[in-house]
């Protein structure tokens, strides 16, 4: 059995890890999920494998005679949830972490206690506003997997580590083709945090007024000049962008240094034909050129707005980068099943490992443009 080690599930952002245990399971690996707290409960998918939820409260006293059978095998000063983690590691072949942040620093402790290893996915946030212990989590794992370049290259130069780079995994035939000629809806999606930019979606809608409908996806404020869905399930989001003429996301580093990595939004919206304006921002540009969409320098109201004037001017031009940026998403391999592949690799070698690393699909369905 492969546990997947998590900080929050359900978390209604995190259809990436999702998705990658769905390819897993459907691959044939069993797979089951811990997680330490939950995020959102609304409209997230249930998933086909056993998911373990931290107690808490009350729901201790219920696990009190395995947390004592496993702290008798090495008494000392233990986390709870370090204990608890050790109990579902016992009957694992390997670990799999997502996020080199406090749950990789529990696994971390957990797998030394009853000798499995791990690997891990390191994204944004757990890289970008690294925990001091960031250092230890990537030396001691047996394999750190990263979904762009940037990131890969970030590791190396400043830990030393040789990432497995890989591309995270969507099922693209779930996603409904846009037609972006036919709409003037901009479309932006992302969690209401300063790296998203969302701000700046904001005043772009005041700026444009009637002359285009914006819809946004987000736990943003009401705004007067924009619709604001809230957080909405998955499937709610997908079926929007089949409605849209483009797709808006203006990241940006943020005061406190993060930065997305490569925003899964940005990637959907693209495999449903969507031409995308954004910035050049960590991974974005591994994706993204002028091709496929709009780049624009981060913080730049005007550009913004320049570019997403262009856009709704060329019906011609959204249809054409729309049909490359589907492509494209197909081109790279953002599809879950090249992904469980090269996951099952990984555990492979996870599992085969007696000691530390050294520090250091289907083909793009055709479309015409």
């Amino acid at each position: 059995m492969i546990l997947y080690v998590v900080r929050y599930h359900p978390a209604l952002s995190e259809t990436f890890v999702r998705d990658e245990l769905r390819a897993l399971h459907e691959a044939g690996v069993r797979v089951e999920l811990a997680a330490f707290d939950a995020r959102d409960s609304m409209g997230v998918e249930a998933l086909p494998m056993r998911v373990h939820a931290q107690p808490h409260r009350w729901g201790w006293l219920r696990a009190l005679p395995a947390l004592a059978r496993e702290w008798l095998r090495a008494p000392g000063r233990v986390p709870a949830r370090v204990l608890w983690l050790a109990t579902l590691l016992r009957q694992a072949e390997h670990v799999h972490v997502h996020f080199a942040g406090e749950a990789a620093e529990w696994a971390h402790a957990a797998c030394a206690r009853v000798g499995r290893r791990y690997s891990v996915t390191v994204h944004a946030v757990d890289l970008f506003k690294p925990r001091p212990a960031l250092p230890r989590v990537l030396a001691d794992a047996s394999a750190v997997v990263a979904f762009t370049r940037y990131n890969s290259d970030l590791m190396l130069e400043r830990y030393g580590i040789q990432a497995v780079r890989l591309r995270f995994g969507l099922d693209l035939d779930r996603l409904a083709t846009a037609c972006p000629e036919a709409s003037r809806r901009i479309v932006s999606v992302g969690r209401n945090v300063p790296k998203k930019g969302l701000d700046l979606v904001l005043a772009l809608a005041e700026r444009l007024g009637a002359e285009a409908e914006v819809v946004v996806v987000s736990d943003l404020p009401a705004s007067p000049h924009a619709r604001v869905l809230g957080l909405r399930p998955h499937p709610e989001v997908l079926a929007l962008y089949a409605t849209a003429g483009c797709f808006v996301l203006p990241c940006r580093r943020a005061p406190d240094g993060d930065m997305d990595g490569l925003p899964v939004a940005l990637v959907e919206a693209m495999a449903a034909g969507l031409p995308v304006i954004t910035t050049a921002t960590s991974g974005i540009p591994e994706l993204v050129d002028e091709s496929v969409g709009w780049l624009v320098p981060p913080d730049d109201l005007g550009a913004l707005e320049a570019a997403v004037r262009e856009a709704l001017a060329d019906p011609e031009a959204r249809r054409q980068r729309g049909a490359a940026a589907r492509n494209r998403v197909w081109a790279q391999g953002f599809e879950r099943g090249r992904l469980a592949a090269a996951m099952i690799n990984v555990f492979r070698e996870g599992a085969a490992a007696v000691s530390p690393p050294p520090a250091s699909g289907h083909a793009a369905p055709p479309v015409s443009g």
